[in-house]
């Protein structure tokens, strides 16, 4: 929070990462519940699960993500989804939070939020999309072994991805295996244009522009 109050470019998002979901406590969700009111605040996030490391016991994951999306439709925010090898059960619960408890309508157009670092296949992300979800691209779509997550940005409409680097993992190629920074987030963007015939000025152009749409920015 500290830097985002010191940089007005910089913006912050509040969560309990599915890692830490067995530390979440009553107290820790009043807590982010009012530093989801902050002006700086523009996300709840990274929520979901994470059957991979399974660093917090399952149903303590399944819990918290619950208690995170509640929170977020609360505070009228979207949320960044974290999701490895949960593929099943993180659809399962977005799809009833969405239609059961954030209810979109005609006089909410607001996105719901975004699957960071997308894993899944082609078709759950054409169903997150149909919920409200932006797709978010990562530094493996360099990675030359990467078919399917080249054809998902291939087929998806650019008008409903984002661009992340996922600092300091997932670093793109040619710096593979060493640190990420924020700075690689044109490597991702070039391979997008390059993928589907685009110019970097347009993907640029158009991910900024749906990064500003979901979390409602004012840049």
């Amino acid at each position: 929070m500290p830097l985002a109050e010191a940089y007005p470019q910089v913006y912050a998002a509040v969560g309990m990462h599915p890692h830490d979901a067995k530390t979440v406590t009553g107290e820790m969700l009043e807590e982010l519940g009012a530093l989801a009111g902050h002006p700086k605040v523009v996300a709840i996030g990274e929520i979901g699960l994470d059957f991979y490391r399974d660093l917090s016991p399952r149903d303590k994951q399944r819990q918290a993500f619950k208690q995170q999306l509640a929170l977020a439709s609360k505070a009228g925010k979207p949320v960044i989804i974290h999701d490895r090898q949960a593929h099943e059960e993180v659809m399962a619960i977005l799809r009833h939070w969405i239609k059961g408890v954030h209810q979109p309508s005609v006089t909410n157009h607001k996105p719901a939020g975004v699957l960071h670092c997308c894993s899944g296949d082609l078709a759950m992300a054409q169903e997150a999309i149909e919920l409200g979800f932006y797709i978010s691209i990562a530094g493996p779509v360099t990675f030359k072994n990467a078919r399917r997550l080249h054809e998902l940005v291939r087929r998806l409409p650019l008008k409903k991805l984002l661009v992340e680097t996922d600092c300091p993992y997932l670093t793109p190629h040619p710096h593979r295996g060493k640190r990420n920074e924020p700075a690689y987030v044109k490597l991702v963007a070039q391979e997008v244009a390059r993928i589907k015939g685009l110019s970097l000025e347009e993907v640029a152009r158009i991910t900024s522009d749906n990064a500003q749409a979901l979390f409602a920015l004012k840049l």
